[in-house]
């Protein structure tokens, strides 16, 4: 009896910490995924002189996988969220502020207990800067901490 009471103890110390240990691990996943998108629209814009508009745009650069496979035409405009690989994550551009060589994008847990662990990330094609922040336990990362654009 005393043995299970002691596994009972540690167990409700180890098991949260190995969820958010799983879910830091996730979210590494999707930065890795934004990383890659940030230089796939930087390449796009360099090879073929235009913006790039729909998922399967950024897929001619380099593979960009969704939960369905290889992005195509039907996974819509930029502004329409895919889904990416595992169904733990949602990509998605967000509203630019009207500056045509200006992209965010923020990847979104699919869990909602896990809503803090985001990831943000924008582009400047014009400077050439580009940003990322994730989220944390307790601190959701806002679009308006990105310094892409400097003080302008």
């Amino acid at each position: 009896m005393i043995t299970v009471g002691i596994v009972g103890i540690l167990s409700s110390i180890a098991l949260p910490n190995y969820f958010r240990q799983t879910q830091r691990t996730h979210q590494a996943e999707a930065n890795a995924t934004m990383s890659q998108m940030l230089a796939t629209v930087a390449a796009f814009v360099d090879e073929f002189g235009t913006l790039p508009e729909q998922w399967a745009d950024l897929n001619t650069m380099t593979t960009l996988m969704t939960n369905q496979g290889p992005a195509t035409t039907n996974d819509g405009n930029l502004t329409t969220a895919i889904t990416l690989p595992g169904d733990r994550y949602q990509l998605v551009r967000k509203n630019n502020g009207g500056v045509e060589n200006y992209f965010v994008f923020e990847a979104t847990s699919t869990n909602t207990a896990s809503a803090d662990f985001n990831v943000i990330a924008c582009v400047d094609l014009k400077t050439g800067a580009s940003h990322q922040i994730i989220g944390r336990n307790g601190a959701v990362a806002e679009t308006s901490s990105l310094t892409c654009r400097g003080s302008s």
